[in-house]
């Protein structure tokens, strides 16, 4: 994690010394983080490239505001994660809120099995939509993305207590959700939660 901090720094210094190849480094390392983040957020895989762009252009016009004494990533997460709600609010502006997400209108036949897998995982992120901010997010990082308890406090900028509190609350709050939505799936999680 170290390391990953240093050449974050070297890199920043670098683009802002006006080495622009260098933000090529920073792009590399972090364009899956930043999918990942639009992804939580429920944008349709075929919009995530270009706002991964998006994300990566607003960051370099404005990696003079970085702070170094802050980790990178922390920063650029924040970053991706407030393009994406303003993504998602002007998507549901522009097409209203009636149209068929697209994960449900696809037609692809699966195999019984793993119909009823991607089924679950579909349900499951719509639930996650459904939580607070503050849950969703410490769910996704450590569930979705393998972060430890740690990684996520420190990625956050919270303490490990806080968000091992959050993870608590959200899996309950998500397992009553999908329990009162769908009991045909998840009946037994009502009964824990």
């Amino acid at each position: 994690m170290e390391v990953r901090s240093d050449q974050d720094q070297r890199l920043t210094r670098q683009v802002l010394e006006g080495d622009s190849d260098a933000f090529g480094g920073l792009v590399s390392s972090y364009q899956r983080m930043v999918a990942s983040v639009a992804w939580r957020y429920g944008i349709p895989q075929q919009e995530i490239e270009d706002v991964v762009s998006e994300v990566f252009i607003k960051a370099y016009r404005n990696l003079h505001r970085y702070r170094p004494e802050h980790p990178f990533s922390t920063w650029l997460y924040r970053l991706a994660s407030n393009h994406a709600i303003d993504h998602v609010r002007r998507a549901h502006k522009e097409r209203g809120r009636s149209e068929m997400p697209e994960q449900l209108a696809d037609p692809t036949p699966a195999a019984s099995e793993g119909m009823e897998t991607d089924e679950r995982a579909v349900l499951v992120r719509e639930g996650l939509n459904e939580l607070k901010e503050r849950y969703r997010e410490v769910l996704f990082l450590v569930y979705v993305e393998g972060l430890n308890v740690g990684e996520a406090a420190r990625l956050l900028e919270l303490p490990t207590g806080t968000v091992k509190t959050r993870l608590m609350r959200g899996r309950k709050a998500l397992g009553k959700i999908l329990a009162r939505r769908h009991p045909e799936h998840f009946g037994a999680l009502g009964n824990d939660a």
